[in-house]
């Protein structure tokens, strides 16, 4: 299932970019995620929390990043993660593209999600729209890291996302996720 979403910050280009690149600081900003371990300088372990309506899931996951362009500013995440009370699965990629335009920059992030369980049933209208939310209050959350305060808003954005799409998507919020065949 493909995904785009995008977010957009009042800062230069290269803050942005240093910020997004930082896995375990950026992580703090994106909405029910939270790195729990650093396997390697690019490849993390963490849980995400997600709600939609009267279900909510936690998904266990890992990210890692596979690819940099710090002139280009993109990059590129691959995640994947497991249900921990449950059978559902996510996986996937994440490119993320940052542009600026008079001091603000906009971040793209293109996914194409795989995901099998509860998440799965909720289909594409719905998992879209708990990714624009979940995009809208990680630029809130960085947008207020940038200027110095406190990136976490302590509140969880509900939707049918997983562990490692969230994390991704947050890294620059969202990804490009390959389909599992």
């Amino acid at each position: 299932m493909d995904l785009d979403s995008s977010f957009t910050v009042e800062a230069p280009i290269d803050e942005v970019w240093a910020t997004v690149m930082d896995v375990e600081r950026v992580a703090g900003a994106v909405p029910g995620a939270e790195l729990t371990e650093k396997l390697s300088d690019t490849s993390y372990r963490g849980l995400v929390k997600v709600k939609v309506g009267p279900l909510s899931m936690q998904y266990r996951g890992q990210i890692e990043l596979v690819s940099r362009d710090d002139a280009a500013h993109v990059a590129t995440f691959k995640g994947k993660g497991q249900e921990k009370a449950g059978q559902g699965t996510a996986e996937g990629t994440a490119t993320v593209t940052l542009t600026e335009n008079g001091g603000v920059t906009t971040g793209v992030v293109h996914g194409d999600l795989a995901l099998s369980g509860k998440a799965a049933a909720m289909g594409k209208g719905v998992i879209n729209t708990v990714a624009q939310q979940i995009m809208k209050v990680f630029a809130n959350n960085l947008q207020s890291m940038l200027a110095g305060g406190d990136a976490s808003s302590g509140e969880t954005a509900g939707g049918a996302i997983n562990g490692a799409s969230l994390m991704a998507g947050a890294i620059g919020s969202m990804f490009h996720r390959e389909k599992k065949e």
